[in-house]
């Protein structure tokens, strides 16, 4: 059994690297190793760790450069690994203190394995800022790991590395929704069938704004009586990515205002989705479109395979690798290409196509899971013999 440390947003709050996070903590947790999670937040030193688990414990790292006290708790928790979870958005006004603890457990010669979600989109994000972030993460890491092809193929274009561990991104196996469960969510978002949903964090490289106006060719057409369920809100952001969480908040003002002016379907937004509900609403969906003009990976498409839902997505690296056979692809950014096959998707002869994806989204589902993500990730980083760690650092 190893010993493994976690500097990672982690949840609350709501956020897609602190729920993949979790996951894989709850995994290496049930497996029998004993994790710490240090995460990134306002409260200094240690005070208040949370106990989730018989071998697991969070802690709290500080927003500023950590104080001695800081790294002698997580340096005497002797990890065997170090397993960082980076993204610089997601690290935000922490982000200088995640790297100066990795430079630190590097130079006590203690593996640091280092997930990169959003290597693709970030790297020139904002321009020499992030690539310095990335650079310096990078002289750190000892694993470099990636969450889809794109991924990979990003981090090694550029130039960061010349070889990356590519794992999948994780699902939850099969979820586990009951009627009432579908009752439930029926009966408070008001479904009706047929329902194309969309989910996630509003964002413009999520294209919402594409299957908008595949709503509105839809509407021109004889299959008026589709739904379209718009589930989503932006997300909170801190520091200078607050301007990044202004612009989500003015795209989603602009979805609104195009959606008003379709009038021949039904367009609903429901603004933030409770954890309970996620799953349900993937399932009762007949339609999930993820129409995305850019991605690294995705979350939402894991939860769809979890959900076995039937998966209508733009043609990207990063959203093949998770969902391989198990969806329908559309040119990215082409709205008519997507109407078209939602439509053929959503026809009354088309019911045993739709059976066949929900089948080979579970089967997808099944063979990706945390457990066997965490397990791929825990072996990479103790492959190789490390000295003592040096407590005196």
């Amino acid at each position: 059994m190893a010993r493994i440390l976690v500097i990672t947003p982690y949840e609350p709050p709501a956020d897609g690297i602190a729920k993949h996070s979790s996951h894989l903590v709850g995994a290496w947790d049930a497996a029998g190793h004993d994790v710490l999670v240090a995460s990134p937040g306002r409260q200094a030193g240690l005070e208040g760790c949370e106990i989730i688990g018989a071998r697991s414990r969070v802690a709290r790292i500080l927003r500023k450069m950590p104080r001695p006290r800081t790294w002698h708790d997580l340096n005497g928790f002797a990890p065997d690994m170090v397993f960082v979870q980076f993204a610089v958005a997601a690290m935000s006004v922490n982000l200088w203190s995640v790297l100066n603890l990795c430079k630190r457990f590097s130079k006590a010669q203690v593996t640091v394995v280092v997930g990169f979600h959003e290597a693709a989109r970030e790297y020139n994000l904002l321009g020499f800022a992030t690539r310095l972030a990335y650079r310096s993460i990078a002289r750190s890491t000892d694993i470099p790991i990636a969450f889809s092809s794109e991924g990979r193929r990003a981090l090694i274009e550029h130039g960061l590395f010349s070889e990356v561990l590519e794992v999948p991104h994780g699902t939850t196996g099969l979820a586990n929704v009951t009627a009432e469960d579908i009752e439930r969510v029926t009966r408070l978002y008001s479904l009706r069938q047929p329902l194309v949903l969309t989910m996630g964090f509003t964002s413009a490289d999520k294209g919402t704004d594409v299957l908008l106006c595949a709503a509105s060719d839809i509407a021109a057409g004889p299959r008026t009586e589709i739904q379209f369920l718009i589930a989503g809100s932006p997300r909170e952001r801190r520091g200078v990515f607050r301007l990044m969480g202004y612009r989500d908040v003015r795209f989603q003002q602009q979805l609104e205002r195009e959606a008003k002016k379709i009038v021949s379907v039904e367009v609903v937004f429901t603004g933030f989705v409770a954890n309970e509900d996620v799953a349900p609403l993937l399932f009762v969906a007949d339609l999930v479109a993820m129409p995305y003009r850019r991605i690294t990976q995705s979350g939402i498409a894991n939860l769809a395979l979890s959900s076995k839902a039937v998966i209508v997505s733009s043609d990207l690296p990063g959203l093949r690798s998770d969902l391989g056979d198990a969806a329908r692809y559309v040119e990215a950014g082409n709205p008519r290409a997507l109407a078209k096959q939602i439509v053929e998707l959503l026809a009354d002869d088309a019911s045993s196509i739709r059976r066949h994806l929900r089948e080979l989204s579970g089967e997808r589902a099944v063979a990706s899971t945390y457990a066997k993500v965490a397990q791929m990730i825990v072996s990479s980083g103790l492959a190789k013999d490390r000295p003592e760690l040096d407590n005196e650092v």
